[in-house]
């Protein structure tokens, strides 16, 4: 490597592009500070460090790890320098060249064509049972067909592969994850009510209307169950599935189980096995 990923930081060039790029994806959706989190936790490497803490050794020498919506690359940089054969498949063309520019900067040895591909997920051409991980870092809200999404994450895990999902889960009493407001309207309502509760607070509904879809934690946990996933918790991967055989462990640990199957926890954080 040519540097340090934590030597690497962005260019006050770099920070003005990204910067006016994030103001014009997110206009009316992110506030300033928002838009300086985001810089903070999804380009530089904060969403990251956590990503490899829970993966732990999922991500060493050997692993193939595929991150969906791998947006500037922070994750896929850093699960390659933990030796893992790790790739990412991006819809905005503009965070791709970002990641490819700075793979080459930090790991010339890389073919940053290979390593950060642009498109949509679901059209993604890799062979059938070909990685070991996938992940879904705050991606699931945004796509409109979480089964179709799910089924192709099935298709490219090899059996026994893991996939891990953090999203928002929206049948939660919160803040709305890109709006930064409190999110009252109920899932199952007509998306218009949503879309007239975010207009009668003065914010362009347009980025709800395209991008967010609002998926729950029951929505996440019955599609996986549907695909013949396995449950597990995110940190150490046992099975929180809710079967006789972890009735010793819904015994032990009640309130795990409680928590993990909540309808109204703050976000959908889990990990599943493929069978």
């Amino acid at each position: 490597m040519t540097a340090s990923l934590n030597d690497w930081m962005l260019s006050p060039d770099e920070r003005q592009d990204i910067h006016a790029y994030l103001t014009g994806l997110y206009a009316n959706v992110f506030t300033e500070a928002a838009i300086n989190a985001h810089l903070e936790n999804h380009v530089g490497f904060a969403a990251s460090d956590y990503a490899m803490a829970v993966m732990g050794s999922r991500v060493g020498p050997g692993m193939r790890l595929l991150d969906v919506g791998s947006g500037f690359g922070s994750c896929v940089l850093a699960a390659r320098d933990k030796g893992a054969d790790a790739v990412g498949i991006e819809i905005s063309s503009f965070e791709v060249e970002f990641a490819r520019r700075r793979l080459r900067q930090v790991r010339p040895q890389d073919d940053a064509e290979q390593v950060y591909h642009a498109g949509d997920f679901l059209a993604f051409n890799a062979p059938e049972a070909s990685f070991d991980t996938l992940t879904f870092w705050s991606v699931l809200e945004h796509v409109p067909d979480l089964n179709a999404t799910l089924s192709a994450a099935q298709r490219l895990l090899k059996p026994g592969g893991v996939l891990y999902i953090v999203c928002p889960n929206y049948f939660a009493w919160r803040l709305e994850a890109h709006y930064h407001v409190p999110w009252k309207p109920n899932p199952l309502l007509p998306r218009d009510k949503a879309v007239a509760y975010l207009k009668s607070l003065g914010r362009d509904p347009s980025f709800f209307e395209n991008a967010i879809f609002c998926p729950t934690n029951w929505d996440v946990l019955g599609t996986l169950r549907r695909l013949r996933f396995e449950p597990c918790d995110i940190a150490t991967l046992r099975s929180m599935d809710l079967s006789l055989r972890n009735l010793p462990a819904m015994l032990i640990r009640p309130m795990k189980f409680v928590r993990f199957y909540n309808p109204f926890c703050h976000s959908v954080v889990l990990a599943a096995t493929k069978q």
